[in-house]
């Protein structure tokens, strides 16, 4: 099924230009901090964690075949293929009881290809990544940046509230760089319900193959 996620598009740009979610970026405030770092990994995002057996009984199995990942999600989730888009992004998992018309909890995943003949760092990246995020939602406030791995690589995550038509959300940003590319993934939640979900989050990021 394609995602109908026009909705999702529109969410992503109303946030990039007023904040409520946002595609990337500004300074590594927290980036040395250790207890920011093992906050981020333990009680926000832990990708690196293997899959217990029992938890894979719980995962549904989504895989794309036609930029080369896959990925597990719960079964109480719905995945979808992301229509044609000039963002990158290639799929959505909407969390149980969204309005598919108006969804507010989700996580997209983007693809971007890296420069071609250039040699992009993490830490590069990661800086390119907040300083956009900065730009396009100057109100931004980071609560915790850190390194976490992402499919056995190095990767980059930072959690931050926006606000938008007086409503609260809280968004975690991770991403890792596989061969030429960059792999994005972007959890929005009412601020309320975030913590709700973000077991979730871990299991789907925590999943990720890259073929």
């Amino acid at each position: 099924m394609k995602l109908t996620i026009l909705c999702l598009l529109t969410l992503m740009t109303a946030a990039m230009m007023s904040g409520c979610q946002a595609q990337s970026s500004n300074e590594s405030a927290y980036l040395a901090d250790a207890s920011a770092t093992e906050q981020l990994q333990n009680d926000t995002v832990n990708a690196s964690a293997p899959l217990a057996l029992s938890d894979m009984l719980e995962l549904m199995a989504y895989e794309n075949a036609e930029n080369g990942f896959s990925m597990a999600y719960p079964a109480d989730w719905t995945a979808q293929d992301a229509e044609p888009n000039d963002q990158g992004m290639v799929a959505g998992f909407l969390a149980p009881g969204e309005d598919m018309n108006n969804p507010v909890t989700y996580l997209l995943v983007q693809i971007e290809a890296l420069p071609s003949g250039q040699s992009v760092t993490l830490e590069q990246y990661s800086q390119a990544v907040i300083n956009y995020l900065k730009d396009v939602a100057p109100k931004i406030k980071i609560l915790t940046e850190g390194d976490i791995s992402i499919a056995g690589h190095s990767g980059h995550a930072i959690v931050y509230n926006l606000e938008s038509d007086n409503a609260a959300f809280r968004v975690l940003k991770a991403w890792t760089l596989i061969g030429d590319k960059a792999y994005a993934f972007t959890y929005n939640a009412p601020d309320d319900r975030y913590e709700e979900f973000a077991g979730d989050i871990s299991k789907m990021i925590a999943s990720l193959k890259v073929n």
